[in-house]
């Protein structure tokens, strides 16, 4: 795969997952949504740590803060937070067989599920706890089909 046409594919896959994270849904289902843009980010970041790594997640982090007229660095932190985790370990997940990369994801979305409750909590803005692994939940059966497209493309690159 040409240096040009992964890039591509890289920018692709973060205007999907944007798009896919602007798609409004019910309240009553708001908090079962993935979140889209960090597990991409968490994908980009085990596969190619040494191409996509915390100044990925980072640049993505910014992204997601203007995009969502969020607090300035809200996802900044907690996108390079969570990323920080699988780049530590990065020479171990490219090993790990499927199962155990999806239930490792599925603890990271929950735990930044938590950390961004815990965040709004500490401004002061009301939450709730107990939808933290509903987002989880669905994301981690996201995850599946965003790990094998970069299964795919991480063989054709080398």
């Amino acid at each position: 795969m040409t240096s040009m046409r992964y890039s591509l594919t890289v920018i692709f896959s973060l205007m999907l997952a944007l798009v896919l994270q602007l798609i409004p849904v019910s309240a009553d289902w708001l908090s079962w949504k993935p979140n889209f843009l960090l597990l991409i980010v968490i994908g980009w970041v085990i596969f190619q740590p040494n191409q996509w790594g915390i100044g990925f997640a980072a640049s993505v982090g910014f992204l997601a803060d203007l995009v969502f007229r969020s607090p300035l660095g809200l996802h900044v932190f907690l996108f390079v937070f969570i990323s920080a985790v699988p780049y530590l370990l990065s020479g171990w997940l490219l090993y790990f067989n499927f199962i155990h990369r999806c239930v490792f994801v599925f603890i990271l979305i929950i735990f930044s599920e938590l950390l961004r409750n815990f965040m709004y909590s500490v401004w002061g803005v009301p939450v709730d706890y107990g939808e933290a692994p509903l987002g989880a939940i669905s994301s981690a059966v996201m995850w599946p089909v965003i790990d094998k497209f970069l299964v795919k493309v991480h063989k054709r690159r080398h």
